[in-house]
């Protein structure tokens, strides 16, 4: 675990922060915050299901939301392999504040000493200010998160604005709603290192199909809850096999870690990239229109057009692109067989209209609908 950090100087000690906390919730709590209650109920009733800790610990963070809104939110847990506390979402978190507290924050570390929930104000601590200031808030519940009896991270969730600051019942029930979710992070952590490298490609690194069919049900589940549109991405590199058959497999499987990179490059923490099988990959976008989704996928095609690929080397393959297929749940899809089946017939259309392109499912749909 994480090494103690300095004495605070010339600030409130942080044991100003902690709730006292009880495991039962109180009568008028039940009765005026019903719904959250709910939703702890639907954990209790999700602990039973194999999931992979990051999945997990995305589902907290979704119901989280549902029971004390936030502008901003992070969640860290601790890695075995690599021996340090990491950053696992960061929610509306622009990208450079996240890669700046990859490894922990104060918060995290009175989280893991006091084991018990915190409701942090500005004004008391120059620490927890100087965190709060770089991400734009005014006040922060910190939530810790067991493995077997052992805090292993912390759930932050930030607010700006004096007028609005969390409560003490809202730690109540993130703190119930923690120790009903110990159980599936206690197993899901165990698992978690077998389960990295089952659904781990090889060759690029990306997640397996396997991990994309797992998230993908999420997902679907995820979006069916909220009423949100999700969108889904098939990538294929053109023209591969002849590079393949040209220059070798080992400069094939040099194009595709390269085009992995690419891919990979400007994602969310909540986007899934998946190598699908050969040259082809997939994308899941949450919350996402199909605008939104062109959008990215133009940007990765220009982005793999525009790169210069082994320039200089013995085997100068100067020039890559990919085609796209985009298909939207609940605008194209309502199932998930549907939906691969359409992103991949959109990817079928696109490189046969000459590849280099992207297409949406709904230009076929509207064209059938047309000749017909």
């Amino acid at each position: 675990m994480p090494s103690p950090e300095p004495a605070d100087l010339g600030s409130s000690p942080p044991e100003r922060f902690v709730v006292e906390v009880f495991s039962e919730l109180r009568p008028e709590t039940i009765q005026k915050r019903w719904e959250d209650v709910n939703v702890i109920l639907r954990m209790s009733m999700l602990t039973g299901l194999q999931m992979q800790l990051e999945a997990t610990i995305n589902l907290l963070c979704d119901m989280t939301a549902d029971m004390a809104a936030f502008d901003k939110a992070m969640v860290y847990f601790w890695d075995e392999g690599r021996e340090l506390m990491e950053l696992r979402i960061a929610r509306n978190v622009e990208k450079q504040i996240g890669q700046e507290i990859t490894t922990g924050n104060i918060l995290n570390f009175w989280a893991i000493k006091y084991g018990r929930p915190l409701l942090v104000e500005q004004g008391h601590n120059a620490q927890s200010d100087a965190l709060m200031q770089v991400l734009g808030a005014t006040c922060a519940l910190v939530v810790p998160l067991f493995v077997s009896n052992r805090v292993m991270g912390s759930l932050q969730l930030f607010r700006a604005g004096a007028e609005r600051p969390f409560t003490k019942e809202d730690a109540q029930l993130l703190w119930i709603l923690s120790l009903v979710a110990e159980n599936l992070l206690t197993r899901e952590y165990a698992n978690e290192g077998l389960l990295r490298f089952a659904f781990t490609d090889y060759l690029t690194g990306l997640r397996t199909r396997g991990y994309f069919e797992q998230q993908l049900e999420l997902e679907f589940k995820r979006a069916e809850r909220k009423q949100q549109k999700f969108a889904l991405l098939m990538i294929d590199i053109d023209h591969f096999k002849v590079l393949n058959d040209t220059f070798g497999h080992h400069v094939g499987d040099q194009l595709l870690r390269d085009v992995t990179s690419i891919l990979m490059k400007d994602m969310r923490e909540v986007d899934t990239v998946a190598r699908y099988g050969g040259e082809e990959f997939v994308i899941i976008l949450p919350e996402t229109t199909e605008t939104g989704a062109v959008f990215v996928a133009q940007r990765l095609r220009r982005a793999v057009d525009q790169a210069k690929f082994f320039a200089g080397s013995p085997h100068s393959v100067q020039h890559l692109t990919i085609s796209i297929g985009v298909a939207v749940y609940d605008t194209d899809a309502q199932f998930k067989r549907d939906l691969i089946e359409f992103a991949d017939a959109a990817l079928y259309a696109a490189k046969h209209a000459g590849r280099n392109r992207v297409m949406r499912y709904s230009e076929l749909s509207k064209q059938g609908r047309e000749v017909s």
